[in-house]
């Protein structure tokens, strides 16, 4: 009797380990592709940087940075979500039109 009532305790403590463990590696998982995040925006900026000498067209410039950065994605170890990426372009573009806004704009406001 004391061997079952042990084995139904370690067997109730797995059951009640394996779910923690899952969301162990689902963490680890996520901490991973967020440490990751950090340097794939670095190479977005630096390619952003790049394509804004060598295009005319933002629909060029933000086509030729995917491509860069699907070509670059193994270099960083990163599964590359293209629209994620696309979509980080397209804020940082809409960032840096706030951020470089001419001051003609804050002139007018003020009056």
């Amino acid at each position: 009797m004391e061997w079952s009532e042990f084995i139904v305790s370690i067997l109730a403590g797995l059951a009640a380990a394996i779910p923690l463990v899952v969301k162990l590696v689902e963490y680890v998982q996520k901490a991973v592709k967020e440490k990751n995040w950090e340097k794939m925006l670095a190479l977005v900026m630096d390619l952003m940087e790049v394509a804004e000498t060598k295009f005319e067209s933002g629909a060029d410039k933000k086509e030729w940075v995917l491509a860069m950065v699907k070509g670059s994605a193994d270099s960083i170890n990163y599964d590359v979500d293209i629209d994620a990426v696309g979509a980080l372009i397209d804020s940082l573009c809409d960032m840096s039109r706030v951020v470089n806004a001419p001051e003609v704009d804050a002139e007018k406001d003020a009056a």
